[in-house]
């Protein structure tokens, strides 16, 4: 009776173990999910993230062509506001775009005849059917999502010789170099414990992962840049997680509001002693890319 007693005792505590860690790990991802729900960070991100450049979109269609010439389906998982799915639509007949977020989707354009958006998980693709897609893309998005669920799903959807692509951009640098070091300093000593969603993957450029499919490779050759001023580099900041992660839990003033005075003070001081009239900046993102075709 004493050892069914016990066995029961521990029996319950086992239960309340899975349970706390089940809703623990649901807290995580809602966490994560409803980073992408805040309506002034996603404006901010349709405004102000990066665009790839047309040698970015030349390189995706290039490698797909290795091995089909056949251009029916592109399927961009975690396309956001469709930054990234877009520039697909001149290559292939259909393009679908599948993103987390029913905001972000709602960003997406209308105007593309070829081009569906739908809300929809990374590991549930069950709106594309088996076999049916010449090419997946993730873009800046691979962190957030469950690699294996993931990659079993694009294993169902695409076509034998179909190609799986997944890129990004890693941390910017500025120039003139006394903006750099100010927001170098500011990235890595007051953001680190704000960042959710594995953005350590993102500043080692996703050498942490690999595609599943022999003889993938990487591409790490290519770069974004934009000149822009301090407003719009504010602007882009504002687009982060972690900004407004900090935000939140810093609510006695905005840090952004200090950045973007730091950066005019920097400015103006460096102009002064440089004897230049210098209000934009150069910003450079270094671009990654993971390249892997289906088995025929």
């Amino acid at each position: 009776m004493v050892l069914m007693q016990l066995s029961n005792i521990g029996k319950r505590v086992l239960a309340l173990t899975i349970f706390s860690q089940a809703r623990r790990q649901l807290s995580d991802m809602s966490s994560n999910w409803a980073l992408f729900t805040n309506a002034k960070q996603i404006e901010l991100y349709a405004q102000f993230r990066p665009r790839y450049t047309e040698e970015v979109f030349k390189t995706i269609i290039d490698y797909c062509g290795e091995t089909s010439s056949d251009f029916q389906l592109a399927v961009d998982v975690g396309c956001g506001s469709g930054q990234s799915t877009e520039p697909l639509a001149k290559h292939f007949r259909r393009v679908l775009g599948l993103d987390v977020s029913a905001m972000q989707i709602a960003k997406a354009p209308t105007n593309i005849p070829n081009c569906t958006f739908k809300v929809c998980k990374a590991e549930d693709l069950s709106s594309v059917k088996t076999g049916t897609a010449d090419l997946v893309t993730v873009a800046q998005a691979f962190h957030w999502m469950d690699e294996k669920k993931f990659f079993a799903e694009v294993d169902r959807i695409l076509k034998p010789g179909g190609s799986l692509i997944i890129y990004g951009y890693s941390t910017c640098s500025l120039a003139p170099k006394e903006l750099d070091d100010y927001f170098q300093k500011f990235y890595h000593s007051v953001l680190p414990e704000y960042w959710t969603g594995g953005r350590k993957a993102v500043e080692d450029n996703y050498t942490c992962f690999s595609i599943p499919y022999e003889g993938w490779k990487r591409n790490d050759e290519m770069s974004i840049e934009k000149d822009w001023s301090i407003d719009e580099f504010v602007g882009y900041l504002g687009s982060w997680s972690a900004v407004n992660e900090y935000n939140q839990k810093n609510p006695s003033g905005n840090i952004l509001e200090k950045v973007q005075h730091e950066f005019k003070n920097i400015n103006q001081s460096a102009n002064r002693e440089n004897n230049r009239q210098t209000t934009d900046l150069r910003v450079t993102w270094p671009v990654f890319m993971l390249m892997g075709h289906k088995p025929k």
